[in-house]
């Protein structure tokens, strides 16, 4: 990971634990309110839709259950590691290993109704960003969509008065050692200082009907699944995922001592309360009919 990050490009997040992959998916279809976005409007019986980043697949196995078991649905990732178990695939359901970036076999190539892409970005140049659209877009059929969702804009808040949230927050601030490599556009580690204009990035690789939805997740309010403390948890246990990475580089401060030490102390902060906020944003484009 630090490799990619130092040619700036570092689309692929390292969280493959599904439990955790899982959760988030939940948190994020309640937070959205949909899989497919609504402007979305696919309704052949033999549609196909690839989930690209799938992780374990939890995401392409929700949107199989709402389409009839004529349509065809894959699943690519650069890893085999969260996928689920082969024998619980249904007959319509497939998974590959892929690298987003690379070129797609010919017999994928302008096949798919939509492609789906999830929570592949921790932090993602511009460049590189529209290099991988791109590249996704030689997926989509003629009046195909492309569906790109990824998470922005972390902050801490305290729910109690007097409550620390310092250890939170350093490990939020570590993650400079990623965000300084590049001029990030979108993905979990990054914060907006300006609109990144991130429709312009798909209109000009030439999608039409381009829209940006953002929600906060903050929207998500269910007390009596504690679903605001279990986010937070799960949201840095990733954040100390991607430290872990950067303890055998030299000079960087980490080790693994300090990792898990800020690992208990930022539990026992959200114990008392403090939360995080993420926004959730979606960006949907079409292929051009006939392009």
């Amino acid at each position: 990971m630090t490799d990619q990050l130092g040619q700036g490009r570092d689309l692929h997040l390292i969280d493959e634990i599904p439990e955790r992959l899982d959760e988030q998916h939940i948190f994020t279809t309640k937070t959205l309110g949909f899989l497919v976005h609504p402007n979305l409007s696919i309704t052949s019986p033999t549609a196909k839709i690839a989930d690209v980043g799938t992780g374990s697949g939890v995401w392409l196995l929700d949107v199989a259950k709402n389409r009839p078991s004529t349509c065809q649905f894959t699943g690519f990732d650069v890893t085999t590691s969260a996928f689920p178990a082969s024998e619980t695939w249904p007959p319509n359901v497939s998974f590959k290993i892929h690298d987003m970036f690379l070129p797609f076999p010919a017999s994928e190539v302008g096949t798919y109704d939509i492609v789906a892409v999830r929570f592949t970005s921790s932090v993602a140049a511009r460049a590189d960003w529209a290099r991988c659209i791109a590249n996704l877009m030689t997926l989509l059929k003629p009046g195909g969509w492309l569906q790109w969702i990824d998470s922005c804009n972390f902050a801490l808040y305290n729910s109690t008065a007097g409550t620390s949230r310092a250890a939170c927050q350093e490990i939020y601030d570590g993650l400079d050692l990623f965000r300084d490599k590049v001029d990030p556009v979108i993905g979990l580690m990054m914060r907006e200082s300006k609109n990144l204009k991130r429709e312009d990035v798909f209109r000009e690789l030439g999608l039409v009907d381009v829209h940006e939805d953002v929600f906060s997740s903050d929207k998500l309010q269910d007390p009596e699944s504690h679903a605001r403390d279990k986010e937070t948890r799960n949201i840095m246990a990733c954040f100390l995922g991607c430290l872990e990475e950067v303890v055998a580089v030299e000079g960087n401060g980490w080790t693994s001592q300090r990792i898990e030490r800020l690992k208990e102390e930022a539990m026992k902060e959200i114990d008392n309360g403090v939360y995080h906020t993420l926004d959730q944003v979606c960006i949907v484009g079409r292929k051009p009919d006939g392009a």
